[in-house]
């Protein structure tokens, strides 16, 4: 409830209450003015596509006719078959009209071939392979023949749609018309041509998709060529209206389609022109009608942006330092302020801060001192730990008059002891601990041999950072104190370091396991719960002594897991905070 009345809200509040309507009616007018720029586009495409469909059936007719009047006036045609094929006038005739067939090609551009059909011969002009297309026609030509059906006095229905894969494209329109008996002068276009034409128009396209389909009444019913549209728009009908809307369900994209049939030829012309491309060049208009809003708000934006500067972000500011105060960060300090009100805010939380740092400072010295003092205690409760074993080593094997053994005893020992004497140090390196636990290990191989083994991984890089003395020692220590029970085995202990995470942190990892007998589930227990577990030679000190040192040093951000392997052992599990490239 505090926040619906703060300074923030209201302002923000103000600031809506303008926009919001304006930003409305700058939406409104732009989507208004969309659609009428895109129906005056669409009534130019589809008259674009009106014009063409009507140029190409004219075009159909006049090839219709011309093949009329070659049938019926021309004389060399007429005269063809009055003569033997093996006659030199029949030779002769065909000759020249074999000469009028490839002129006539190339005047009707639109045409493929052109040709005089008989079952014993054919006369054509081509623009393609000729003795493919010669096999094409003989193959078409003379199941057209052998069908009186196909064959109409209505030249209007005399083009047919066919199919040839050997045809460039597959589907081509057919006409022809019968001379006299077994003489046939035809025609023949391929799609494939009519729709490179039509997709011209549409600027190879770039502006849209055309295609052609096969019809039935009003509907479409199979596309007659090979170029993949945008989207199936096979459904669709041929209506009265200029365009019908599809939407793409692999891209979402919105489709205008337009469906023109053919009066000469049962096909349809079609254009898919995506919805998007209609404004494409209008860019000016689109620009202004996108950008008035978007120049309103940013002109609002601005004024908001000097709203927060200086009045939002002083309080803030004001506000996180009262914050910070309070959980006891009192070194933090606000900027001198742009106002006058805000200066003085500025300056008199400034001096509070300095005051309430002045007065807690000796207190929080105070406190240091007491953890530094209970840190080198605890630290120093572990220096007596190995003394009375270690001795007992040395005479036994003083006993057996093993000299080497008693020397080799002794350097460890004092090396050993020498570590502990320096150990008063905050921290030791990763290698240092390492060399003490070598130390320690050395002494226990000579108190067992044989039977005792320890593996330690660890990068170079890693082994140089720092960390608590005396971290490790005491869990290998208590391993193979309480883990080194059966003693017909070779005990194993494996010391591990590495970089790692805890929390989304950087964080050193360090690892203690063996392959003993691990910890009861009674002591499991009580460890997790950092309680003290006496369990004999100051086994259950040594690790509550670096679990007390830990916690003083790093508090929560420090944390010590104990488990058993699933093949048997215990396995202790050290997390310490990285800071600035070290622990």
């Amino acid at each position: 409830m505090k926040f619906v009345y703060s300074i923030r809200t209201i302002l923000i509040a103000g600031f809506l209450a303008v926009m919001l309507p304006t930003l409305l009616f700058m939406m409104i007018n732009h989507f208004y003015s969309r659609d009428i720029v895109r129906d005056k586009v669409t009534e130019t495409y589809s008259n674009t596509l009106d014009i063409f469909v009507g140029q190409t059936d004219d075009n159909l007719d006049e090839i219709t006719n011309y093949l009329l009047k070659m049938s019926i006036l021309d004389v060399d045609v007429g005269m063809l078959m009055s003569f033997p094929t093996n006659d030199d006038m029949y030779t002769l005739t065909k000759i020249r009209i074999d000469t009028k067939l490839k002129r006539d090609v190339d005047i009707y551009n639109v045409i493929d071939s052109v040709f005089l059909y008989h079952e014993q011969d054919i006369i054509m002009g081509t623009n393609s392979e000729y003795n493919s297309m010669k096999d094409i026609i003989q193959t078409h030509m003379g199941e057209r023949t052998a069908s009186s059906a196909s064959i109409t006095d209505d030249v209007s229905r005399r083009w047919e749609v066919r199919f040839d894969q050997r045809m460039p494209g597959g589907f081509f329109l057919l006409n022809s018309i019968e001379v006299n008996a077994g003489l046939h002068v035809g025609a023949l276009i391929r799609l494939k041509d009519i729709n490179e034409s039509l997709l011209t128009q549409w600027n190879d396209g770039v502006i849209g998709d055309t295609g052609i389909w096969l019809r039935e009444e009003d509907r479409l019913k199979k596309r007659l060529t090979e170029n993949e549209p945008p989207v199936d728009a096979g459904a669709t009908r041929i209506t009265d209206v200029s365009y019908q809307t599809l939407s793409s369900s692999d891209n979402g994209k919105s489709y205008l389609v337009m469906n023109r049939p053919s009066r000469v030829v049962p096909v349809a012309y079609q254009v898919i022109v995506p919805e998007q491309a209609l404004l494409k060049e209008l860019s000016f208009f689109r620009n202004v009608a996108l950008f008035a809003p978007i120049g309103l708000v940013l002109i609002l934006s601005l004024y908001l942006i000097f709203i927060r500067k200086m009045l939002f972000k002083p309080l803030q500011e004001l506000i996180f330092g009262m914050r910070k105060i309070s959980l006891g960060m009192l070194d933090v300090r606000l900027k001198r302020g742009k106002t006058i009100e805000f200066e003085f805010l500025g300056e008199t939380f400034n001096k509070m801060a300095e005051q309430i740092k002045t007065l807690k400072i000796d207190v929080y010295e105070e406190q240091l001192r007491v953890k530094q003092g209970e840190l080198r205690q605890l630290q120093s409760q572990i220096n007596p730990h190995f003394y009375m074993n270690s001795l007992n080593i040395i005479y036994n094997l003083a006993a057996l008059n093993d000299t080497e053994s008693v020397k080799k005893m002794s350097l460890h020992l004092a090396d050993y002891f020498r570590f502990i004497m320096r150990s008063n140090s905050d921290t030791i390196t990763i290698r240092e601990e390492l060399s003490h636990i070598g130390n320690y290990i050395t002494i226990q191989q000579i108190r067992f041999p044989d039977k005792l083994a320890c593996a330690i991984k660890a990068d170079e890089e890693v082994t140089k950072l720092p960390i608590p003395a005396l971290t490790l020692q005491p869990f290998v220590e208590n391993a193979i104190i309480h883990g080194f029970k059966n003693r017909r085995k070779t005990f194993h202990i494996s010391i591990t370091a590495a970089i790692g995470e805890r929390e989304g942190q950087p964080a050193l990892t360090l690892t203690v396991a063996d392959n003993g007998t691990g910890y009861d589930e009674a002591v499991l227990e009580q460890l997790r719960q950092k309680r003290y577990v006496p369990q004999g030679d100051s086994g259950g000190l040594g690790i509550m002594n670096v679990i007390d040192r830990l916690s003083i040093l790093y508090g929560d951000r420090c944390s010590i897991e104990f488990g058993n392997n699933a093949d048997g052992g215990a396995v202790v599990t050290i997390s310490i905070p990285l800071q600035g490239g070290g622990a």
